[in-house]
C-alpha cells in the first residue's frame, strides 16, 4: 500500500491541491516576460529554438506577471504528446533576472477570445482566456 501512495503522489507532482498546473518548478520570482514575434506566422523548429525573432512586449510590473502566471497555471489543458501541431508565430520568455525560466509557445487570440500557450517540455497545451500581450 506505502508503495502504491508514492506511486501515485509520485505521478501528480505537476498539480497543486486546487488543481492547479505548478509550471514553474522550485518557485523562482519572475522579474520580466518577453514576448517575441517570429518573421513567419509558423516557424521552423530551427527559429524557435533559436528564439530568432523579435521582442514586441516587454512586462515587468509584477502585478501584470502575477496575473498572467496564475492565469496560465489555471487554464484548460491537454496533452499535445503524439499530436502534429504548428509552432506558434510568439514565443513567450519568462525570466528571472535575466536567467531564462520558462519559454512557452504563444499563439494569441486563436478564436472566441482566447489564447493557447505550448509547452513542450512537459507536451502541454493551456488555452486561457485572451490576455492581449500583443497588439494586432
Amino acid at each position: 500500500l506505502s508503495l502504491l501512495v508514492l506511486f501515485l503522489s509520485g505521478c501528480s507532482n505537476n498539480i497543486s491541491e486546487d488543481n492547479t498546473t505548478i509550471i514553474f518548478e522550485n518557485n523562482p520570482t519572475i522579474t520580466s516576460i518577453e514576448v517575441l514575434k517570429f518573421t513567419s506566422t509558423s516557424p521552423s523548429p530551427e527559429e524557435y529554438r533559436e528564439r530568432k525573432g523579435e521582442i514586441v512586449t516587454v512586462i515587468n510590473s509584477k502585478d501584470e506577471i502575477k496575473q498572467i502566471i496564475h492565469t496560465i497555471e489555471r487554464a484548460e489543458q491537454r496533452s499535445i504528446e503524439n499530436t502534429n501541431i504548428a509552432l506558434p508565430s510568439h514565443l513567450m520568455i519568462f525570466k528571472e533576472n535575466e536567467n531564462i525560466v520558462l519559454t512557452l509557445g504563444y499563439y494569441p487570440n486563436i478564436s472566441n477570445g482566447k489564447d493557447q500557450f505550448l509547452d513542450l517540455e512537459k507536451a502541454k497545451m493551456y488555452q486561457t482566456k485572451a490576455l492581449n500581450l500583443v497588439q494586432n
